[in-house]
């Protein structure tokens, strides 16, 4: 019994610090309004349409998080959902990384916990708006840990559950499915054991997977774009020590002023005394194969973060990007340091468990946890405030609801022709183009990216016609109309110019927002019957899994209930 309470004590106070952590994260989060700020667009209610699914002209990059998120609108509103993504991501991510160090002290599993929160990392992928990147670190700790220890039928439940928690995103797919089938390896699992990993874990890439292998976008990305997101030095210990430490983003506006002064050199010394006095604890705990697992993904993870950013690799990953098609997953090449991040949270609470465990004075040990807790926050003081810009919520203008219910049918595209907006309702931020996630139709707009003054050509063919359509002159009406484009939505309050519209119809006129329509016939744009039916089957195959797995370990569940009732009952 009193283990017991001991036991709920101890993650009471770890739960209640990652509650703690977040809420000091997250706290613009706690106003009215709606998520939108940088990569991250939350809306009332998202449309669950075809191109949610990956069956679009367009790249499938948001899948299945796109379905996701519109299922989820169909039961609570989209404010909710967007504030429940950042919560259970970011405490997750804390809970897992201490759950992996289950058998070190309360102090060590509080460290952990906090490094894997508040770390350059999180922060600068937050303030991009990339949540559904965080999922994936939240979720690999948890997949380490189903892989490692997962016993039985629930075991393979909790196996699935982890890995498609991480796959909501292609980058998160590989890298949790990976992990999976490492771990799996550096234990040295049963062959089929192995395989039936390898099998579950690629049976749930395939919502992303499918669309992206009979896309009509181009299969290949413009080569520019190795070193338009490669990693950037962020202080003066260059781009190599940046990658570290976590943080190397190649958006500069994103990153906390603090990381270019002396505090990222103390959570340097942080880092290299903990991977120094914590390595031999942390192997005592979680095993020597595991650990050397881990080191090995973080190893490869940081090869990859770097390598456009030395001499020859950025040629190498260029080609690459130019010539392989699905190579593009290689651009932005920071966010390959997830497994790091983890493996260096973990050394964190190993080497602090280590020291408080050679300090015998009680006094001296709470100075010492005090301290230790305090330091994630000491080296990143202004990671709140950098946050702030991209978590403080807006309300979208009441004319984008008038324009919701004037359209039906045919496509849309918008103008101004571009992919991100600066509007003057949602200020202090650039934001994805919110429309394709707030009309009811299909909407086509300009995925071509600008970059540090690099403007990157799109991959959506389609999208490339439309924005020909509006740079050539009169008739524009002619020339949409063959295109499949019906609506025409315009934007205000944002820079890019609007085309002369002459020949279209207005159907609303707004403050913020305006209509217009083509008239005429306009051609039917559907996608070939085969490319949505297996859409639809890789979507299916992925939920069987799930479902399956759930119902063989419910049922599972019951058996030993009811076998444990029938010896009670005998005895």
């Amino acid at each position: 019994m009193i283990e017991s309470r001991r036991r709920l004590v101890t993650w009471a106070a770890v739960l209640g610090w990652a509650g703690v952590l977040t809420a000091l994260l997250l706290w613009p989060i706690t106003r009215s309004g709606y998520l939108l700020g940088h990569d991250m667009v939350f809306t009332p209610r998202q449309p669950l349409d075809l191109a949610s699914i990956g069956v679009s002209s367009a790249s499938p990059r948001a899948v299945p998080v796109d379905a996701l998120v519109a299922l989820a609108e169909r039961v609570v509103d989209g404010a909710v959902v967007g504030r429940l993504a950042l919560i259970v991501a970011v405490l997750a991510a804390g809970i897992g990384a201490a759950v992996l160090l289950r058998s070190s002290s309360l102090a060590a599993r509080l460290a952990t916990c906090g490094v894997a929160i508040w770390n350059p990392f999180v922060v600068e992928r937050l303030a991009l708006g990339q949540w559904a990147l965080i999922w994936a670190y939240a979720a690999l700790p948890w997949v380490v840990l189903a892989v490692a220890r997962g016993r039985g039928r629930a075991g393979w439940l909790a196996r699935a559950v982890t890995v498609a928690a991480a796959s909501i995103t292609p980058t998160g797919g590989l890298i949790a499915a990976g992990t999976a089938i490492s771990v799996a390896v550096g234990l040295r699992r049963p062959r089929r054991e192995v395989g039936a990993v390898a099998g579950m874990a690629c049976v749930l890439q395939l919502p992303w997977l499918v669309p992206a292998l009979v896309s009509t976008a181009a299969a290949t990305s413009d080569p520019a774009a190795a070193t338009a997101f490669s990693a950037r030095a962020e202080h003066a210990g260059g781009t190599l020590l940046s990658l570290v430490d976590g943080g190397g983003i190649w958006d500069a506006d994103v990153v906390p002023g603090s990381r270019s002064g002396p505090l990222p050199w103390l959570w340097l010394a942080v880092l290299v005394a903990s991977a120094i006095y914590g390595a031999r604890p942390l192997v005592e705990r979680l095993g020597p194969r595991l650990v050397l697992t881990l080191t090995v993904l973080a190893g490869a993870g940081l090869v990859l973060a770097v390598l456009p950013s030395v001499p020859g690799g950025d040629a190498a990953v260029r080609t690459a990007i130019a010539h392989v098609p699905g190579a593009g997953l290689l651009r932005d090449a920071q966010k390959w340091v997830l497994p790091l991040v983890l493996l260096e949270s973990l050394l964190v609470g190993a080497a602090l468990g280590r020291v408080r465990d050679q300090v015998r004075e009680v006094p001296w040990r709470v100075v010492l946890v005090v301290a230790a807790l305090a330091v994630p926050v000491i080296v990143l003081p202004d990671a709140a405030a950098t946050l702030r810009p991209t978590l403080d919520p807006v309300r979208y203008p009441g004319d984008w609801a008038a324009v919701a219910t004037r359209m039906s049918g045919a496509d849309a595209a918008v103008l101004p022709w571009g992919s991100y907006r600066t509007f003057t309702w949602a200020p202090d931020r650039s934001v994805l183009d919110p429309a394709p996630r707030l009309l009811p139709v299909a909407t086509v707009v300009d995925d071509r990216l600008a970059v540090s003054g690099t403007l990157l050509r799109g991959e959506d063919p389609r999208a490339a016609a439309v924005g020909r359509a509006f740079l050539g002159g009169p008739d524009l009406a002619a020339r949409l109309a063959p295109l499949g484009i019906r609506w025409v939505v315009v934007e205000y309050g944002t820079p890019g110019a609007v085309p002369d519209l002459a020949g279209l119809r207005q159907v609303y006129r707004g403050n913020d927002v305006s209509l217009y329509e083509v008239p005429g016939p306009v051609a039917a744009i559907r996608p070939f019957a085969a490319r949505t039916a297996l859409a639809v089957v890789g979507d299916g195959l992925a939920g069987l899994t799930l479902v399956g797995l759930g119902g063989w370990a419910l049922v599972g569940a019951l058996r030993r209930r009811h076998d444990a009732a029938r010896d009670l009952s005998e005895a």
